[in-house]
């Protein structure tokens, strides 16, 4: 097999990129946001649901919502299948819905997104980090749904 400069270089590259990701305090830091124009007290009813379809991606889905009932948080199961979370968000939030939700909590292993039924726009994100595991995000997500009114 033979390799020329143009390999070797992109070989180079490669492992520089590898070896600097693994350096300590080089990790993604993770970030959360609120809407603060969408008050605590909006959300009486949640949805969860996963943000992928492996077990996994079940397991912390029903993780998320018993921590979040076990903090008082009425969070509610939704069954089905979608491509995208808008195709989630017209069904879980359609009006008259057996199970009617103010809001649907989109989980993944390193992301938590609680959506608003009533506008579709992100009430609160939280996107880990390494050292923010899920149980962290959703001590976030509890603290932002038991937050006090503004004012």
């Amino acid at each position: 097999m033979m390799t020329n400069s143009r390999d070797i270089s992109r070989l180079t590259v490669m492992a520089l990129l590898c070896f600097v990701s693994c350096i300590p305090g080089s990790r993604k830091k993770g970030f959360e946001n609120w809407n603060t124009n969408l008050p605590a007290s909006h959300f009486k009813t949640v949805a969860t649901i996963a943000g992928g379809t492996s077990r996994s991606d079940l397991r912390m889905m029903v993780q998320v919502r018993q921590d979040l009932q076990k903090a008082g948080v009425e969070a509610v199961p939704a069954s089905g299948r979608w491509d995208t979370v808008v195709e989630a968000l017209g069904q879980i939030c359609i009006p008259g819905a057996a199970q009617p939700v103010d809001g649907v909590v989109v989980v993944n292993y390193d992301r938590l997104v609680l959506y608003d039924c009533q506008s579709s726009k992100a009430a609160f994100e939280f996107q880990g980090s390494s050292e923010k595991g899920l149980t962290d995000m959703t001590a976030r997500l509890i603290k932002y749904l038991k937050r006090k009114p503004a004012g």
